[in-house]
Parts: structure tokens; C-alpha cells; sequence
């Protein structure tokens, strides 16, 4: 379900991986990255579509769309299953681990936003779970991470609410990359892989129905709060609003 992004204008020879999604499905019981094989196919207009299914269970569309600082997935989602999903879900990988100027293992460049401010990762508080090394967040508008089976099964979420986005910075500062999704789900975080995940909601799905959802991430030359305040206009959505649910 990965694919590799190169050629990024702010980010030349530095290299970046989408594992989108590395689960999808009922949040009870998702399918996982290699339990599904899709197909990927590229459209004339230069954005490249992966279809993917478990029979008798669910099938969806992803659209990834690139343009100059900003990769856009759509999701579609349909739940084949004969039982109502409580959420769907969709758990969207994006690794930096093999760009050298935005790779950040110590978590000292990553950023949220919580409360009202912009804030280092690591000046929110943690849970270490069994493993150690990875960290997830609820987000607002949506369910806490203790009524959300997937999330709540890494036993690694702290009594913390932020916005469903997170960046990293470069080393320099004077760029970043970020995820955010509408609506967005869940945050998680690997420090092993410099990785920094934001899960998309599908809310409630009944047997047959079909739900959507988007995820944008960026690759800017800017600061945190230009970019925050782009990012708001880009997804004209009330952010704090889980409209899915």
C-alpha cells in the first residue's frame, strides 16, 4: 500500500514514504499493510489511484493527487461487511526517516498544536506502552483514543487532546513537512522511523454505505504559523469538527 515521493521542490534528493494506508477498516478490527494488495494506476492529469479490497468485508479508492508543496489523498471507503462498523478508519503512514534534514529520531523538531498553542512534542505529555518508541494522541472532534479499539490497544495515549495535525521541522527552520487529515481520527507517532501518522475518520458505516475522507501533507518553506494559517484555508472544514462521526 506504499509509495515513494521524490523530485519535492523544497526538499531536493531527499526521499519520503506513504504508506496509505498501512490499515483501513472497521477501527475494531482493521486490515493491515500486506493483508490487502491494490493496484495502482496513473491518470492523465499526473495523480495516481490505488483500489484495494477484502472480499466480503470492504473495498476503497485512494486518489493521490501531488502538486508543488502538497500531496492530496481522498479516500473512499465502503464497508461490505453484514455488520455496522462503530468508525471506520483509515491509518495513514508518512516516514521521513530517509530525508537527512527533516529525520528527527529525538523528536525535537516535531510540532502540534493543543490548547490553543503550538507546542514541542516532547512538552506533551507521554504514555510509554510496550513500545516504547511510538506514541498516540486523540485529536478534536473526534472519539478519545480509549474509545477507539485500534488506538487504544497500543496501550500509548496520554490524557491529551490536540489538533489532528503534526509537522516536523528541518534542521535549518526555515522549512517543514506535516500531515493532517479531515476528519481526522487519531495522531500517531514512531520515533524508530521518524514517522508521524494522522488517522482518518469515516465515523459510523452500515453494511453497504460509502464514506470519505482526506488527508493533506505538506512540504513547505515556511513558518509553523504561516503554514498553519494556510493549511486552515486549504480545508475550509471546521478542523475541531468531526463531521464523520
Amino acid at each position: 500500500m506504499a509509495c515513494t515521493l521524490t523530485g519535492v521542490p523544497a526538499f531536493p534528493g531527499e526521499r519520503f514514504t506513504l504508506a496509505y494506508p498501512e490499515a483501513i477498516g472497521d477501527a475494531s478490527r482493521p486490515f493491515w499493510f500486506g493483508e490487502i494488495k491494490p493496484k495502482w494506476e496513473q491518470r492523465d492529469n499526473g495523480a495516481w489511484v490505488s483500489t484495494g479490497e477484502q472480499p466480503g468485508e470492504l473495498s476503497y479508492t485512494l486518489t493521490v493527487t501531488p502538486g508543488d508543496d502538497v500531496v492530496t489523498a481522498h479516500f473512499k471507503l465502503t464497508n461490505h461487511s453484514k455488520k455496522t462498523w462503530a468508525q471506520g478508519m483509515a491509518f495513514n503512514c508518512f516516514q521521513c526517516g530517509a530525508a537527512p534534514s527533516l529525520r528527527d529520531h529525538d523528536c525535537t523538531r516535531h510540532w502540534v498544536r493543543t490548547g490553543g498553542e503550538f507546542k514541542h512534542l516532547m512538552q506533551v505529555p507521554r504514555v510509554f506502552g510496550p513500545r516504547p518508541a511510538i506514541q498516540l494522541y486523540s485529536v478534536e472532534g473526534a472519539p478519545l483514543a480509549k474509545d477507539i479499539p485500534f488506538v487504544a490497544d497500543f496501550k500509548a495515549s496520554p490524557d491529551v487532546v490536540i489538533e489532528p495535525w503534526m509537522a516536523i521541522e528541518s534542521r535549518d527552520g526555515k522549512k517543514l513537512v506535516a500531515t493532517v487529515s479531515q476528519p481526522g481520527l487519531f495522531l500517531f507517532q514512531n520515533r524508530e522511523y521518524s514517522c508521524i501518522h494522522c488517522g482518518t475518520g469515516f465515523g459510523e458505516m452500515k453494511p453497504g454505505q460509502t464514506s470519505e475522507a482526506v488527508n493533506k501533507t505538506y512540504f513547505v518553506e515556511a513558518t509553523l504559523a504561516d503554514w498553519h494559517r494556510r493549511m486552515k484555508a486549504d480545508m475550509p472544514s471546521n478542523l475541531s469538527s468531526n463531521s464523520a462521526r
